[in-house]
């Protein structure tokens, strides 16, 4: 090459690695061994090469034996992980590479752990670009994609396909951790462990049953413009089948139905996955900011501990075609955050204390059975409840004050009163009749459509006349 043309090249890339982070002196890696040895150096910029990367390639008997020597046994659960990046303050990019897992090296792995695919144990790593999928057979390993173990981890651009679990078509219908009908492996997509990460333009799609983004431990962690997508299907379908587990098991379900029996109900759509994005009463404060969830059991589902000091925070995120859009407890603040009632409630406000609701009814109303807009129980929280201008009417659907979620959220099982004191809503949907449960205590309502007492809804109007044929033809006078 003319030195003068090896000069314009270098310039060149020197502009595009600067563009995208890069620094000139970035390190190059064209395998997931050399990423793994690099990465477990600290203070590196790190860059891995476009192209596609299988991770049975990676896992060769040298490898799988360190890994089952790095098995904490002295843990319950240890986890067990495929690739871990161990370095602290690296910098990896990895625009245009796809990292792929199939689902048959989950048996390579020693048993009785929590398989981690991806571990980014170290601490202040950035990790940008890269692609995950998943490929193979409908396998789950039990646990996770990638796990954000250490602190102050970020996270830009990554992207996962999540495929595999084993039953897969059913949602948690059969068991989600007991109890269990059948045997689970689940497969998740996102585990954040670590204070101080940050997630930022992150996409979950996931084909197997298990969370898309979840937030076990850790404090201060935010999530800005990620998107977690899952898939339904309609009980009606499931109990078309002629063959696979919910047959074997007779059509049987962990939850009771509304008539009292463990069956799958027809009627309701279920998500196959778990929640889009989930937070456990480990975790301190949280913030997801323009996050999008699609097709989940719960679009967000957020708990924290009934005295946790700083607030949960929601701001302007959306739930679309999920089971129950809102699962919200304790201290959580949304706002500017909207949602559809396609296949199930707007809100579930299942309970705890001290939290602050302010959600945007949208969409065109059920496609499927859907029994009330939201439910409202616990202490001391605020909800307001209103629809965007130029929405359509929705079907007049009730919000039930004073009582909680269903038995494990599931719809088909009958929704109950629940203690409910100090609580104020502002209802401004018009259509909504708000219920108002007979145990209500020191409440608030301010409210733009019709109310009824849960005692008159209970009370019978009379006995029916029954003629000899057995046919009632209308109340008894």
């Amino acid at each position: 090459m003319p030195p003068r043309l090896h000069r314009i090249l270098v310039f060149v890339l020197g502009l595009i690695a600067t563009a995208s982070g890069l620094s000139a002196s970035a390190i190059e890696v064209e395998s997931l061994q050399d990423l793994a040895r690099e990465a477990a150096e600290s203070g590196r910029e790190i860059r891995l090469k476009p192209g596609v990367y299988r991770m049975a390639d990676y896992l060769t008997e040298p490898v799988l034996a360190a890994i089952r020597a790095g098995v904490d046994r002295t843990q319950k659960r240890p986890p067990v992980p495929m690739l871990v990046l161990r370095g602290d303050n690296n910098r990896i990019f990895a625009d245009g590479a796809v990292i792929e897992i199939d689902n048959s090296l989950y048996k390579k792995l020693p048993g009785g752990g929590y398989i981690r695919c991806i571990i980014v144990a170290g601490s202040d790593n950035t990790l940008a670009g890269l692609a995950i999928r998943h490929a193979g057979p409908d396998e789950g390993s039990g646990g996770n994609t990638l796990s954000l173990a250490g602190d102050r981890t970020t996270l830009e651009d990554v992207t996962i396909h999540v495929y595999g679990s084993n039953p897969y078509g059913y949602g948690d219908l059969l068991g989600k951790g007991g109890p269990n009908l059948t045997s689970i492996k689940k497969q998740s997509g996102v585990q954040v462990l670590g204070s101080g990460s940050t997630l930022r333009r992150c996409r979950v799609y996931s084909r197997a049953f298990g969370h898309c983004f979840y937030i076990q431990q850790g404090a201060d962690i935010t999530l800005e413009d990620c998107y977690a997508e899952g898939f339904m299907r309609s009980t009606a379908e499931m109990l078309r089948d002629r063959s696979g587990p919910a047959f074997d098991l007779g059509f049987r379900s962990v939850y009771p139905n509304r008539d009292g029996l463990h069956l799958i109900t027809a009627g309701y759509v279920k998500s196959l996955s778990e929640d889009g994005f989930r937070t456990y009463g480990n975790a301190g404060r949280v913030t997801l900011r323009n996050c999008t969830a699609i097709n989940a059991r719960a679009g967000f589902e957020i708990g924290a501990p009934d005295d946790a000091p700083q607030k949960t925070v929601l701001e302007n995120c959306v739930s679309r075609g999920c089971e129950r859009g809102f699962l919200i407890g304790s201290q959580t603040i949304v706002r500017r955050s909207r949602g559809d009632i396609a296949h199930g409630p707007l809100l579930y406000l299942r309970g705890g204390r001290d939290s602050d609701v302010e959600l945007e009814l949208i969409g065109e109303g059920p496609l499927s059975m859907v029994h009330a807009i939201a439910t409202i129980a616990g202490e001391n929280h605020r909800v307001r409840l209103s629809a965007a201008a130029g929405e359509r009417a929705v079907p007049a659907l009730p919000i039930l004050f004073g009582f909680g979620m269903p038995e494990h959220a599931e719809m088909a099982s009958p929704i109950r009163p629940a203690p409910t004191r100090g609580v104020t809503l502002v209802n401004e949907l018009a259509l909504a009749c708000v219920i108002r449960a007979d145990g209500l205590a020191d409440c608030t309502l301010e409210n733009s459509g019709r109310e009824l007492p849960e005692g008159r809804l209970r009370a019978s109007p009379g006995s029916w006349r029954l003629p000899a044929n057995g046919v009632a033809n209308g109340p008894a006078r």
